[in-house]
């Protein structure tokens, strides 16, 4: 969606931790990502997300069927440069393609790489730390605990 935009949209918006998206095939077999609220507008406009954007998908019953996940499943966004596509991979190892998702397929953004803020997603359970653990553990070992 990203290489793709950015060679043939001249408006286009950058995805933000929190933001709920979804795929929306277009008339030319490519699909791009939209705001949710736009997934049945004609004219869209598309979302691009950074490399390494950190995603969670919520498939109905039927693309779980067709993908082989569960309800929900965690993936990053990643640009290729060679061949230039967009994917997501997941935690399996498995990689999609934009192009080969579902349309109407919702996902929430949960981080979006330099970028402070996080989705609320991500703090589902409050963490709970001991005063004293937390002074000894370094600040970059805190921040990885939520990814």
């Amino acid at each position: 969606m990203c290489w793709f935009s950015a060679e043939h949209v001249n408006k286009i918006e950058e995805a933000k931790a929190g933001q709920r998206l979804g795929i929306k095939k277009m008339h030319w077999d490519r699909n791009w990502v939209v705001g949710e609220t736009e997934l049945e507008t004609p004219r869209p406009c598309p979302v691009c997300l950074n490399d390494q954007t950190k995603v969670l998908f919520r498939f109905s019953e039927s693309q779980q069927a067709s993908l082989h996940f569960g309800s929900e499943a965690e993936a990053v966004f990643r640009m290729l440069r060679r061949p230039k596509r967009d994917i997501f991979e997941f935690a399996d190892g498995k990689q999609i393609t934009v192009d080969d998702l579902p349309a109407g397929l919702i996902f929430d953004v949960l981080a979006v790489p330099g970028s402070e803020q996080l989705s609320g997603v991500l703090n589902m359970e409050p963490v709970v730390h001991d005063e004293e653990e937390t002074e000894k553990e370094p600040f970059l070992a805190r921040l990885l605990a939520h990814f």
